[in-house]
């Protein structure tokens, strides 16, 4: 009996090909993976960056008449820098404070914990009469550092730095 030479089965070349074929494919998945993860992250970072606007906007509307003072000598009023090294005194989760020591906590609070979840995050606040009414328009804005999502989206651009703000009215 002989064999034919048609059903010998695969040549290694063949299966070589077929190896650098499938190991391409699995390149371009991987790829795709890791560009949905910087995706996902750059998502999630932003998210806590709306929270945390929402969260101060809400800390400043319990506490209304010291927050709608405008900009000279509101205490809410800050810049984008880091929190204080330690707490304002006195501590208003564990005694009564003024309204503005209470607003003074808030923004520590508040900048400890942007530094905490936000790489490199930042938060300024200010606040201005509104053009009618005893309102005060706030602009609450947040920074933080989305240099991989922005490595991955736009590797050209030397921008890294995300912000989201948010204008409100108390």
């Amino acid at each position: 009996m002989t064999i034919k030479k048609a059903n010998r089965g695969f040549t290694l070349i063949e299966v070589l090909i077929a190896m650098l074929v499938m190991s391409l494919g699995l390149l371009g998945v991987a790829a795709t993976l890791i560009t949905a993860m910087h995706s996902a992250n750059s998502n999630y970072l932003k998210q806590q960056a709306v929270q945390s606007t929402y969260d101060m906007a809400d800390r400043m509307r319990s506490n209304f008449l010291v927050a709608s003072i405008p900009n000279a000598g509101n205490p809410y009023v800050t810049g984008p820098s880091a929190p204080g090294a330690t707490a304002p005194t006195p501590d208003c989760t564990a005694t009564a404070c003024t309204g503005s020591a209470m607003a003074a906590y808030d923004v520590w609070q508040w900048k400890e914990a942007l530094k905490n979840t936000l790489p490199g995050g930042l938060g300024s606040i200010t606040v201005v009469p509104a053009a009618t009414g005893n309102k005060a328009l706030v602009t609450i804005t947040v920074q933080w550092s989305d240099q991989p999502a922005r490595a991955t989206f736009n590797p050209t651009s030397a921008v890294t730095t995300a912000t989201f703000s948010v204008v409100t009215q108390l």
